[in-house]
């Protein structure tokens, strides 16, 4: 049986080297920042703001995206407050992670809730692929949706944000 391999970036080293280690074998599945690790090596001290992991973050995320891998985002600490743990997975899921490590039970649900895509995302990308089938249909490219432009780029998006949102368990019946 195939083992799947979470690797953890967690220090310096490890985010200057994570393409290679991206790369080191076919049953790497996904990169997970571990933040606490991270700091402990640098000596950053994390703040509210979490400004100083920014960088870190996004190489990971951005290098998981590249390989085709799974981005798992640090872990909030204050594990009691519910807030910080929103904040914390709305912004990794805007950075690109498509996952958050969890460290007690009463995170599980804001996690996932955060990391399935919004309503009006999943509502707009319905929009978008079905403009995209009734303008290819009638051999058009590029149409205009709300006043913007909707070509492939944008179409792959919304191909993407349904995906997440069946993953997720949502009803995306309407494409």
């Amino acid at each position: 049986k195939e083992v799947r391999v979470i690797a953890g970036i967690e220090t310096a080293k490890g985010v200057v080297n994570v393409r290679e280690i991206a790369e080191a074998h076919p049953f790497v599945d996904a990169l997970l920042f571990a933040a606490e690790d991270y700091c402990a090596d640098t000596g950053i001290t994390r703040t509210p703001s979490r400004q100083e992991l920014y960088y870190a973050r996004s190489v990971v995320a951005t290098t998981a995206h590249a390989y085709k891998l799974q981005a798992i985002d640090m872990v909030t600490m204050d594990f009691r407050n519910p807030q910080i743990l929103e904040e914390e997975a709305k912004e990794g899921a805007e950075m690109g992670f498509t996952g958050k490590q969890v460290i007690h039970p009463s995170q599980v649900d804001i996690v996932q809730e955060r990391f399935a895509p919004p309503k009006e995302a999943v509502d707009r990308a319905i929009r978008i692929v079905s403009g995209y089938h009734t303008h290819y249909e009638a051999g058009k490219g590029a149409f205009d949706l709300d006043g913007k432009a909707i070509d492939m780029p944008v179409v792959k998006w919304a191909y993407r944000v349904l995906r997440r949102a069946e993953l997720a368990g949502i009803n995306v019946d309407n494409t």
